[in-house]
């Protein structure tokens, strides 16, 4: 169970056996981490290139995506990011030489252990609930089909998290807030202050993007919007 979903699952605890309350329980644990760090710093760091990595680790951003890798690099990457504690998201769908299948998907839990992964891929989303990863689903919103696309894929595949691109369509976010249960990141095309701010006041949990210069970006919010104080308390 993923997503918002896994806070109402108290009463389902008691019929779970003690390895499998544990289980959920860490996987709880681990959710809740990761978009508790991104309430407090909702401006992620999307990270492309050795430079933008040193750049994304100089920033005070807790959360950050690696874009671009290979099977001979990836984890040592993953590793260098979470030595500095921070949560790290890796795309598997760019990672060159890694398979994207449940093998793949064991390989890069055993081996680099990143907090999640991101794809555009509903078998892969599905297959990585499996390995215990976090799951960021991209959906690009090419026309009102491709939006509609994407939020059945979401609703069958149970992604964390969603992340819409391009990010910088408030009234699109907005409307998918309103409609879907799960928490969501708008994405590309996120150039200045302005688009950070309305992808957050239209409900994003957070927004993503390569810009070094919006990773140290104070946004200027008073307190968090209605959709994500539902799912994780300002304290």
């Amino acid at each position: 169970m993923r997503g918002p979903a896994r806070l109402r699952t108290a009463a389902a605890l008691s019929a779970l056996s003690e390895d499998g309350r544990g289980l959920l329980r860490q996987e709880m644990i681990v959710s809740q981490a990761w978009l508790s760090g991104l309430r407090r710093r909702p401006v992620i760091a999307a990270i492309r290139d050795e430079d933008g990595l040193r750049m994304a680790l100089d920033s005070p951003a807790t959360v950050l995506l690696l874009l671009s890798g290979t099977l001979m690099n990836i984890a040592q990457l993953v590793h260098r990011v979470e030595r500095e504690g921070r949560f790290v998201f890796v795309h598997i769908d760019l990672i060159d030489g890694l398979a994207k299948d449940q093998h793949g998907l064991r390989w890069l839990s055993e081996n680099a252990r990143p907090t999640g992964i991101i794809s555009t891929r509903g078998s892969v989303i599905s297959a990585a609930r499996t390995q215990n990863l976090s799951t960021i689903q991209r959906v690009f919103l090419l026309d009102s089909q491709s939006v509609l696309t994407g939020v059945e894929l979401a609703h069958n595949v149970r992604p964390d998290v969603v992340e819409v691109l391009p990010g910088i369509l408030p009234g699109v976010i907005a409307d998918l807030v309103r409609r879907n249960e799960w928490p969501l990141i708008a994405g590309g095309l996120i150039t200045s202050a302005e688009h950070c701010r309305d992808a957050l006041r239209a409900g994003a949990w957070g927004v993503s993007t390569s810009d070094p210069r919006l990773w140290h970006l104070d946004v200027g919010l008073t307190e968090p919007s209605a959709s994500r104080k539902s799912l994780i308390g300002t304290g």
